[in-house]
Parts: C-alpha cells; structure tokens; sequence
C-alpha cells in the first residue's frame, strides 16, 4: 500500500504541476504585450513590424457552400480550397486566432483582423494561415491593400462585394510610385509609400486600409 501511495502522490504531484503550467501559460498569454509606440518588435535597431489580412471579404463574399465541419481552417481547405468562392479569400474559422500568444487577431463578420497595437510580429498567424494571406507590414505604415484576388474585375464582381478589380486607379493617382496592379494584383513598396492616402480616397472598392484615421487600421468609409 505504501508503493501505492506514493504512485498516487506523484500523480497528484504531476497533476497540480500541470494545472500550474497551464495557469501560468493562460497569464503570460493575458498579459503579454507588444513593444510600446516606436520601439523595435524584434532585434534592436531594426524596424518594428506588424501584419496584415490580405482580404476584406467575409461576409461580402460569397460562399460555395454551408461548412459544416470542425472549426479549423485547415479542414475546411479540404473540401475544394474551402467554402468560400473567392480561392484567395479568408476562410474566417480562426485559425489564426488560436495561434496568437498575444490575442492581437480576431475574426469580425466572417474575417480575420489584426490589432497592430497588440501585434508583436512573431509570425505565427503568418504560418498558420493556408491562404498564405497574412504578411508582414511595417507598424508605421499609412495604407495597406486589404485584398488578395489575382481575379479579373468580372469574375471577382461575382464572387466578392468588396474585392479588387483590378482597376489600376489606385496606381494611377499614386504620385510618388509606390503601388504596382500586376496580373490584377494591386501591391505597396512601403519604402516609396508617403502615405498621403490619395490611393484609399480614391478606391472604387474602398477595400484600401486607410491607418491615419485612428492607430488601428479599419476600412476607409463610402
């Protein structure tokens, strides 16, 4: 009885340890937080980073079919690139979420948003990601492209409410040369970018992310 109960203690012992590691584990993620306003995410001296969802769809897109499996999206990629129509799009079922140690993404109206205040760039919602539509994006940045469609205009009025069509407005009004619409995929070079957001104003699809308006990017309002 005596080897017994000292199987039993350690097992006690070994459950509390875990219960503890897994308390401690809940704090860190609760109350990590990102660098503050200016400094580094990363080694020192060099430029503190975010990232960004590449789509604005969610809702405003339209799907193939009612997704009725588990909550993942990586499963739900199995069943023909997912439920949504548009095959560049955010399958919203938060993946991504469930990876963030710093609650910095979440999913509103069926897509995937980041917080850049709470971002610390770690990248792991990068991996996650089967769309490969999470990128890096510098913390300072004024504009983002909140769309990643290679569709031309007409076939991506079917499919999205919201996505780009490729139109080139964005790339014609940009004076300093910081956007290029290639195979009808619109991108910035942040380092000629001078943030006027003449590109956001002008946007047909008012899918471009206009940052000045507050410190967290939203959607530039019709």
């Amino acid at each position: 009885m005596t080897v017994w109960n000292a199987i039993l203690a350690l097992g006690g012992l070994g459950a509390a340890l875990g219960l503890l590691l897994a308390l401690a584990a809940r704090l860190f993620r609760t109350e990590a937080a990102p660098p503050p306003e200016g400094a580094s995410a990363g080694p020192d001296g060099e430029m503190r980073m975010a990232v960004l969802v590449r789509c604005s769809g969610g809702a405003r897109a339209r799907n193939k079919f009612q997704y009725e499996g588990i909550s993942d999206c990586h499963a739900a990629m199995r069943i023909g690139s997912g439920p949504k129509e548009c095959s560049y799009g955010c399958i919203g079922l938060g993946s991504c979420v469930r990876t963030c140690p710093f609650g910095a993404i979440s999913v509103v109206d069926d897509v995937a948003v980041v917080d850049p205040e709470r971002c610390t760039a770690c990248r792991l919602c990068v991996a996650a990601c089967p769309k490969n539509i999470i990128i890096p994006v510098p913390y300072s940045a004024d504009v983002h492209i909140a769309c990643s469609s290679r569709d031309k205009g007409g076939t991506l009025r079917k499919l999205c409410d919201i996505g780009c069509l490729g139109c080139r407005i964005c790339e014609k009004v940009c004076v300093p040369g910081a956007i290029r619409v290639e195979d009808n995929f619109a991108s910035i070079d942040f380092d000629k970018c001078s943030g006027c957001g003449d590109c956001a104003e002008k946007c047909p699809r008012k899918l471009i992310v206009d940052a000045k308006l507050d410190r967290g990017p939203r959607l530039m309002e019709g």
